[in-house]
């Protein structure tokens, strides 16, 4: 999702699939529509083999990390937004 909550690219895997493998095939998927994402939020899932994926398709990758002193729902920058966004579509509810 952009920083507005619009979906910008799909990924389904098997439920035993690693983080890693769906962040690697959503970079390849993004960046194969050469649109402006140049810059992508992941959190503490992702590990390295993402963010050296990410420097081969030229979209910078920066893990967020949740702060160690936080406890319970803490959210964190942006990400809310990809939460949010989440719920609507679960719940099958529009924006208003």
């Amino acid at each position: 999702m952009d920083v507005l909550g619009l979906v910008v690219a799909v990924v389904v895997l098997a439920a035993s699939a690693h983080e890693n493998t769906a962040g690697i095939a959503l970079l390849d998927q993004v960046a194969g529509q050469r649109g402006s994402v140049k810059k992508a939020l992941v959190d503490q899932g992702f590990k390295k083999k993402v963010v050296e994926h990410s420097e081969n398709v030229g979209i910078d990758v920066e893990i967020v990390e949740r702060t160690p002193d936080d406890k319970g729902f803490v959210p964190q920058a942006k990400r809310w937004i990809v939460e949010q966004t989440n719920g609507i579509l679960m719940s099958g509810q529009a924006v208003s």
